[in-house]
């Protein structure tokens, strides 16, 4: 890999890769790598650019992996975003409350629609 392929911008750390046919830019968040590495948010303030940096150049792999888990929503992205619980591939607890919803199945006659009596 090229030195200057990855790249500190601002908060967010840029790597371009080939990746599914593709030269795609991918950005990392401060978020992301802090999410990862299960800093304080103190820590995570405190990490810099070089820091941020060498941590893509040595967890590529999953960075890799959480940007091509992000092109199977979006195939065409030249740019890929990877914020938050993203690259640590933790998902996010879903919203709202289970419980207001029907939780019943409702069964609608007999399975393949034909009821079958006996004689």
């Amino acid at each position: 890999m090229e030195t200057d392929s990855v790249r500190a911008m601002g908060d967010s750390t840029l790597v371009d890769l080939w990746i599914e046919g593709r030269f795609r830019a991918i950005t990392v968040s401060r978020e992301a790598i802090a999410s990862f590495l299960k800093l304080t948010p103190e820590r995570a303030e405190a990490l810099s650019d070089s820091d941020r940096v060498e941590f893509v150049r040595t967890h590529l792999s999953t960075v890799v992996r959480a940007a091509t888990s992000q092109l199977r929503f979006n195939p065409g992205a030249e740019s890929i975003l990877i914020d938050g619980r993203q690259l640590s591939g933790e998902v996010a607890p879903p919203t709202g409350d289970r419980r207001k919803g029907e939780r019943r199945k409702r069964n609608i006659g007999p399975p393949g629609g034909v009821e079958r009596r006996r004689s």
